[in-house]
């Protein structure tokens, strides 16, 4: 009977280790599915912010690029003129200067650089056909004397070469304009006649448009 007794208790024992056991297991697995679930659905929301914020990116992105111009209104090509120009001012100052090569020892006109500028300036569309026959001409005999002169007194790139501005020519500052300062100009119109127009871009900043077949392009460098 104690036999039988002790047998009956070792076997509830071992059913009741068992189940407290795989009791454990099923609750650790729990915990674990649990917490891989709300990792799995924070990854989720972070994808999907993610998402979200890169959508918003791209569509303000697309926005700012959706700038409809119209190029018959001095006032949007004014527009028009500075949204390029902050993308290619560097371009400009850098193509113009590159018109300056050397030779023995002295400045000189790069021809070959000239005619580089020149063509990189008809294609931008912005300048008129008055504009760039005047840039040429400057180059190839205001310019050109000047650094001959120089050769001839035997100044070995002394100081500044000639026919460079000091600074940005549009903004009559030494350093670029900001995106910000560029977003911000207010235009408007000084004088115009169907032919030419006189545009205020900023207290000291003017430009000067010549209308060539329905479209307006600048006929001079800001003074």
């Amino acid at each position: 009977m104690i036999f039988g007794s002790l047998h009956e208790k070792w076997v509830t024992f071992v059913q009741l280790f068992y189940t407290t056991a795989m009791f454990k297991y099923l609750f650790l697995i729990s915990i674990l599915a649990l917490i891989v679930s709300c990792s799995n659905d924070q990854d989720k929301d972070a994808a999907a912010t993610s998402n979200e914020g890169q959508s918003e990116q791209k569509a303000e992105n697309e926005k700012g690029n959706d700038k409809v111009y119209d190029a018959s209104s001095v006032l949007s090509r004014s527009e028009q003129f500075f949204d390029w120009y902050n993308d290619n001012s560097r371009m400009l100052y850098k193509m113009r200067s590159q018109s300056i090569g050397s030779e023995n020892g002295y400045h000189a006109l790069d021809k070959k650089k000239l005619e580089e500028y020149i063509d990189w300036l008809k294609k931008t569309a912005f300048f008129s056909e008055d504009f760039i026959a005047s840039e040429y001409d400057r180059w190839t005999t205001e310019c050109a004397n000047k650094m001959r002169e120089k050769a001839r007194k035997k100044e070995h790139f002394v100081g500044p070469p000639p026919c460079l501005f000091e600074g940005d020519v549009f903004f009559k500052m030494q350093e670029r304009p900001s995106k910000e300062m560029i977003d911000s100009l207010e235009y408007s119109v000084v004088e115009q006649t169907d032919s030419t127009a006189l545009v205020r871009f900023s207290e000291r900043g003017q430009l000067n448009w010549v209308n060539q077949n329905g479209m307006w392009q600048i006929d001079a460098w800001p003074k």
